[in-house]
């Protein structure tokens, strides 16, 4: 299968941040500041300083405090589906929306994520022909794990990700592993190691404000 190479402003990014924060004691983990600026607002405008400016349009996804999120300037969409079911939630709820052929995933909470991850993803999408192009990055160990909220999605599999999630299914990999995916290695020399840590606890984000 021989793929065209993605243009410029033809993928749309969603910042994840619809989750509980119940790791966080709770609070709402998007709007927690890192370096000064909540972290939602700095994964948008890490977003929009992609190289190649293949990311045209931005969106949030969020189910709480609504009008902080929409104070940022871009469309916020709450979850489609009820429960606070997870990150495959704003998946479906991001394709619903997206109106270009490409959507890019990232999460609210690991703000420190590449520049060049777009261009990065999007040309190993195109060279394998793949649906999906999904980051992997060293761990403690140095070994390359799946970062399979940093995805880049082919929109026609908006009706297999709705059925999947209808039917029950909470697990990014298990929905993944139905559709063709190419993990794309992040550990290149000038990879920051640490380009994909998720600050999970506030103690986890300040000890990345303060690396």
């Amino acid at each position: 299968m021989t793929m065209t190479p993605i243009e410029p402003g033809q993928i749309t990014a969603v910042v994840l941040a619809g989750g509980r924060g119940s790791r966080m004691g709770g609070v709402d983990k998007g709007l927690q500041n890192f370096n000064g600026t909540p972290l939602a607002l700095h994964t948008l405008l890490r977003l929009q300083m992609q190289s190649g400016g293949l990311v045209g349009e931005v969106m949030l996804n969020a189910n709480r405090n609504l009008a902080a999120y929409e104070a940022f300037g871009v469309p916020v969409w709450p979850d489609t589906v009820g429960d606070f079911p997870g990150p495959l939630a704003g998946f479906l709820t991001a394709l619903e929306r997206c109106e270009t052929p490409y959507l890019l995933t990232t999460p609210c909470d690991s703000p420190l994520f590449p520049l060049d991850l777009a261009e990065r993803l999007a040309s190993a999408l195109v060279r394998e022909g793949a649906e999906i192009a999904m980051a992997a990055a060293p761990e403690d160990d140095d070994q390359l794990r799946a970062q399979p909220v940093f995805s880049l999605i082919h929109t026609d599999l908006l009706a297999s990700l709705a059925v999947f999630v209808q039917g029950g299914g909470r697990k990014i990999d298990a929905w993944t592993g139905q559709h063709k995916t190419v993990l794309v290695p992040f550990n290149q020399p000038g990879d920051d190691p640490k380009a994909f840590f998720n600050a999970n606890t506030l103690a986890e984000l300040q000890a990345l404000e303060n690396r």
